[in-house]
């Protein structure tokens, strides 16, 4: 997101957006179907998740994190293909539907369903994943209500703790799910 799609997301001008959108379509593409996968990948890693802690909790949180991924898809396919095609209101418009849905609405429901995953498994996962889950889920909520107010600078803030800690989340179950699978 930082090398390809920054400069044409919120905190810059309309035309400047533009005039970066329309000299590197491939890039914005590219960085948008980067951002899909990544997407996917998230929504496979939750189901792994719940799949080993089980429970009401943990099944609770797929159908949510399903509803932020297709609301996700669906708002990355318009940055795509809609967007840089519009101009003026038209643009100004989609632009700030298409924060807050992906912003507010796809990253609120991930959060959510992170934080029902980490209840549910309370118990069982390690406390160092516990320790940086409420961080993770505290940037995940701030960049939600960021994106709410429309504060790109605040998004960005927010984007750059969340990515980080929530890649070490990531890592610190991988470890524990390996290590769990020998034993």
């Amino acid at each position: 997101m930082l090398f390809l799609l920054r400069r044409g997301l919120p905190g810059f001008g309309e035309e400047e957006r533009l005039a970066y959108i329309a000299s590197h379509r491939a890039a914005w593409l590219g960085g948008w179907l980067v951002w899909q996968l990544a997407a996917i990948a998230l929504m496979a890693f939750y189901v792994v998740l719940a799949g080993r802690l089980r429970g009401p909790l943990a099944i609770t949180a797929l159908p949510i994190a399903a509803a932020g991924l297709a609301l996700d898809i669906a708002c990355e396919s318009r940055y795509m293909g809609v967007l840089p095609e519009l101009r003026g209101e038209a643009f100004a418009a989609l632009d700030r539907e298409l924060e807050v849905l992906i912003g507010y609405g796809a990253n609120g429901l991930y959060t959510v369903a992170l934080v029902l995953l980490v209840i549910a498994g309370w118990r069982a996962l390690p406390k160092l994943a516990i320790a940086l889950a409420w961080p993770v889920a505290a940037s995940g909520f701030a960049l939600a209500l960021a994106s709410l107010w429309h504060d790109a600078r605040l998004e960005t803030i927010t984007s750059a703790i969340l990515f980080p800690l929530f890649t070490l989340f990531i890592v610190v179950i991988a470890l524990w799910l390996r290590k769990d699978e020998s034993s």
